[in-house]
């Protein structure tokens, strides 16, 4: 079939029929245009962490930039800008918020604090949330790296000597690493019952605390110092510190040393010598100036040394007579609450108002961690005594039977006597006269004597002998000793007066001398 060329009226109606087509659609897509959600460009720079150094557990500041695009046509409001841990599930460690409104081309520093607990490298997100005038949310993110130092607070622990059984002493030193106060940082020994407290550890500062601890076995073992706090942001938290140390067998050793007050070279060079010779109590320990034979002095030097490897407590001394007694004129002495190894203390006793003659022993008494012990020393003190004896003594007798005692009180020991008292004692035929029926002679040092005179009546046919007491104290003891002198016949001198024996013999050799000058003058006349 043939067609029909169209005509020129057909053809325009067609041309105006696309026309329109196009026109259509092209007003359809400027309509969408126009009522499309608005475009709200937010990116985050710059950001900032301070600390430089951050710590775990302490407080962590990061500073960010937020800025809307200025091609952005709209305005936004910022509703949080988070903190994100990705590798936690996106836990959020800190949030900021009620930021408020950026227009198109505006900045916002943004600080946003959160806390990291575990040390190391960590990958960490800022996320930044906004909403647009149209309230459609916008969301941006900037990777955030932070590298985390520990926490804890720094423990170092020293201990100069671990004995098995026995407390021994541990000194730790807790240092604050964080740029925070740690607070109710407690310390303690694992395992036992030792503790101390600091109630605030300032940012940067460190304290030294003395615990003890009771380690049971020997050989290499460890040490464990526990340490509770509570970090700034106020979690409560542990940490455990290990010192590898050597625990030694226990040994107890107290040993007791006695000299003389160092006055001089000989005593001194003495007690360096027996502190060299070891403890344990024996009588090994004694100085040159504590012989067998006996001490004259009256005050002596007590030293209790611990040479054992553990601390002794409660160290008291008290002195015993030899049979076992608490010479109580002696005293006690409580020495020291501790005496640690290595350790020695020294006391100064006066043994003046001991009487015993057979030395003194001297016990000291502890606590150790074996229970209650002690040590005892023999010290070879012979007590310092006054002995009064009667010397010189010169008796005369008259015709009428008076008798004259003329003498010396002397003292042969090495203390003095007192209150002495020298007195004629009735006998057989005798009586004693006035004026010295007695003479108080009083005090008399060691190796000194006093004279002294006696007077008494006898019957010349009837007595002989003339008896003579002597009472003193030595050491507030009372002392009595008794005497006879024989009784001399009367004697006349020259002039009726009475002679002593003395006289006669100086009269006698008077005589000789003047008969040996006749004879010899009568031969070479």
């Amino acid at each position: 079939m043939r067609s029909l060329p169209a005509s020129p009226r057909a053809l325009r109606a067609v041309a105006l029929s696309l026309l329109l087509v196009v026109s259509a659609a092209a007003f359809g897509t400027a309509a969408v245009g126009s009522a499309a959600a608005a475009d709200a460009r937010v990116t985050l720079t710059d950001t900032t962490v301070t600390p430089a150094t951050p710590t775990a557990g302490a407080p962590i500041t990061a500073e960010t930039t937020l800025r809307l695009s200025a091609g952005s046509d709209t305005s936004m409001t910022v509703d949080e800008v988070r903190v994100v841990d990705p590798s936690d599930g996106d836990a959020v460690l800190g949030t900021a918020t009620d930021l408020g409104r950026l227009s198109p081309g505006e900045t916002l520093d943004v600080p946003v604090t959160f806390t990291v607990n575990e040390s190391g490298s960590r990958d960490l997100q800022l996320v930044a949330v906004g909403t647009d005038s149209d309230g459609d949310r916008t969301e941006a993110t900037r990777p955030l790296t932070v590298g985390v130092e520990p926490g804890a607070p720094q423990v170092e622990v020293e201990t100069d000597q671990v004995v098995a059984g026995a407390e021994s002493t541990v000194q730790a030193t807790v240092s604050n690493p964080t740029t925070a106060p740690l607070r109710g940082v407690e310390v303690t020994v694992a395992g036992g019952e030792s503790r101390q407290t600091v109630p605030t550890l300032a940012a940067g500062a460190s304290e030294t605390v003395n615990l003890t601890a009771v380690v049971p076995d020997t050989g290499d073992g460890t040490v464990e110092v526990r340490t509770r706090y509570i970090t700034p942001n106020g979690v409560e938290r542990e940490s455990v510190t290990s010192a590898p140390v050597t625990v030694e067998s226990l040994s107890t050793d107290v040993g007791i040393r006695v000299q003389r007050p160092q006055n001089d070279d000989t005593q001194q060079a003495a007690g360096d010598l027996t502190g060299l010779l070891g403890g344990g109590g024996s009588s090994a320990l004694q100085s040159q100036s504590e012989s067998e034979d006996g001490s004259s002095g009256d005050r002596v030097d007590v030293t209790v040394t611990n040479f054992g490897n553990t601390p002794v407590d409660e160290v008291v001394l008290t002195a015993e007579d030899s049979d076992g007694a608490r010479l109580s004129s002696v005293g006690r002495f409580a020495l020291a609450d501790t005496l640690s190894p290595g350790d020695e203390t020294t006391v100064t006793v006066d043994l003046s108002r001991v009487q015993s003659t057979d030395g003194v022993r001297f016990v000291a008494s502890y606590e150790s961690p074996e229970g209650r012990s002690e040590t005892a020393l023999r010290y070879g003190y012979r007590a310092q005594r006054g002995k009064a004896r009667l010397t010189g003594l010169d008796v005369s007798v008259t015709e009428g039977g008076r008798v004259t005692v003329d003498g010396n009180l002397a003292n042969v020991g090495d203390g003095e006597v007192t209150s002495a008292v020298v007195a004629v004692q009735p006998a057989e035929g005798l009586q004693p006269a006035y004026p010295q029926r007695d003479y108080f002679v009083g005090t008399v040092d060691a190796s000194s004597f006093a004279p002294f005179e006696l007077t008494a009546q006898a019957d010349v046919e009837n007595a002989t002998q003339v008896p003579i007491q002597v009472t003193y104290a030595v050491d507030g003891e009372q002392v009595t000793r008794n005497a006879t002198v024989p009784l001399p016949p009367a004697q006349s001198g020259p002039g009726g007066g009475p002679v002593s024996p003395g006289m006669a013999l100086a009269i006698l050799l008077g005589l000789a001398a003047a008969a040996g000058a006749t004879v010899y003058v009568t031969r070479y006349r």
